[in-house]
């Protein structure tokens, strides 16, 4: 089978596309960053391991967000992945405040990027590469802290949050 070109096939509808990636489900995490006293974040789930060895992740950011420019300027950003009872924050930090991090309970890490408290993990990255796709740019971070505890994370599907169950309706074990 020989691959396509465009000119014999349209473009993928872009509406087809969107319902295809609403029944990929993902973690649910808020990006951080920092640009001296100026903080962020913004909820997303297109983000996701890369490498071990270094260990590194990469996270897809509209460029017209201010995230972008923030974690572009700073060199820096940390993926705080949401607990099932964090729902919330995803809403929250799904929309543009003037002051995101008030009365959100979070410290500081070594990249000094916030970091969520109750977070089930949090990865702070400094960023190492960035490439340029569409509207996005993926943003490649080399891990320097990682941060995990017991707890749910909240889930993405299908345009609305979830929550894991294990098949006998117990709640998932950790290790």
């Amino acid at each position: 089978m020989r691959p396509s070109s465009a000119a014999e096939k349209p473009p993928v509808d872009a509406a087809d596309f969107k319902a295809a990636m609403r029944v990929l489900a993902a973690s649910v995490t808020v990006i951080t960053s920092r640009r001296g006293d100026q903080l962020n974040g913004m909820t997303a789930t297109a983000v996701c391991s890369v490498s071990t060895a270094p260990p590194q992740l990469l996270a897809v950011v509209n460029r017209e967000t201010t995230s972008h420019g923030l974690i572009a300027d700073s060199g820096a950003f940390a993926v705080n992945i949401l607990a099932a009872h964090q729902q919330e924050l995803a809403g929250r930090f799904a929309r543009r405040l003037d002051r995101p991090f008030e009365d959100v309970a979070h410290g500081l890490g070594e990249t000094g990027c916030p970091l969520l408290a109750e977070a089930v993990a949090v990865i702070e990255c400094r960023l190492r590469e960035r490439h340029h796709a569409g509207t996005h740019t993926i943003f490649v971070g080399e891990v320097v802290g990682v941060s995990c505890r017991g707890a749910e994370p909240l889930l993405y599907f299908d345009g609305t949050y979830r929550r894991l169950a294990a098949s006998d309706g117990a709640p998932p074990s950790w290790r």
